[in-house]
């Protein structure tokens, strides 16, 4: 998949794409030293990977990055999937059985979308439309929640208006909307957390429908 950055000669094909990759890794490595569970831990360790395979895609413009780029697309949004499927089931399947079912459709979609590019987004797509069909009849619905959505909902924006050359300026090698796409990510990823991290312990009171203290 080609996006607006000019390709450079040299070690880093896209500087701007590349380095705005810090996002998701250090919002990886902020989750993973908080994280208390498992799925806390999975939702860290996805972020920490896209961003290192996203930054090693745009950096070596090559399928294998490519390939690793979409693998780590795949494993941050079935990792939210399998925290919806913990809260709301919390004995079944299991957090082990949860985390071997995400790795292992995360490696089939990969494979699938590295066959044609053009699987990618649809099937990503269709994926978020669940998690959030999902999370719209959630009783536990915290301001993480929407931080989590609205955040995502602008960064995807940034991406379709890059990928499809709208927005662009080739020669820019600082900061490119994918680059935006990129560091609102890591804010997406810490939001996830925040909101799986709250709900998990227990039920959200709603500030303000709850009855004061008495």
């Amino acid at each position: 998949m080609q996006f607006c950055e000019a390709t450079l000669d040299g070690p880093i094909a896209h500087p701007a794409d590349t380095w705005t990759n810090i996002g998701p890794i250090i919002a990886g490595l902020v989750i993973l030293f908080y994280a208390r569970g498992p799925l806390s831990r999975l939702l860290g360790s996805a972020s920490l990977w896209t961003g290192l395979a996203s930054g090693y895609f745009h950096a070596s413009n090559t399928i294998l990055g490519e390939t690793l780029d979409l693998s780590g697309m795949f494993l941050f949004i079935l990792a939210i999937a399998a925290m919806q499927q913990q809260r709301a089931r919390p004995n079944y399947p299991g957090s082990t059985v949860l985390i071997w079912i995400v790795l292992a459709v995360s490696v089939a979609l990969t494979v699938l979308s590295s066959i044609s590019t053009a699987f990618a987004s649809p099937l990503f797509a269709a994926i978020v439309v669940v998690v959030v069909i999902r999370g719209i009849y959630d009783q536990k619905l915290t301001k993480w929640a929407y931080a989590m959505v609205i955040s995502f909902l602008v960064a995807w924006g940034f991406w379709w208006l890059d990928f499809l050359l709208i927005v662009c300026n080739p020669d820019n090698h600082i900061l490119t909307l994918h680059g935006l796409w990129h560091l609102l990510n890591g804010l997406v990823f810490w939001f996830a957390f925040k909101h799986y991290d709250l709900t998990m312990r227990g039920p959200v009171e709603d500030p303000v429908t709850a009855s004061p203290a008495r």
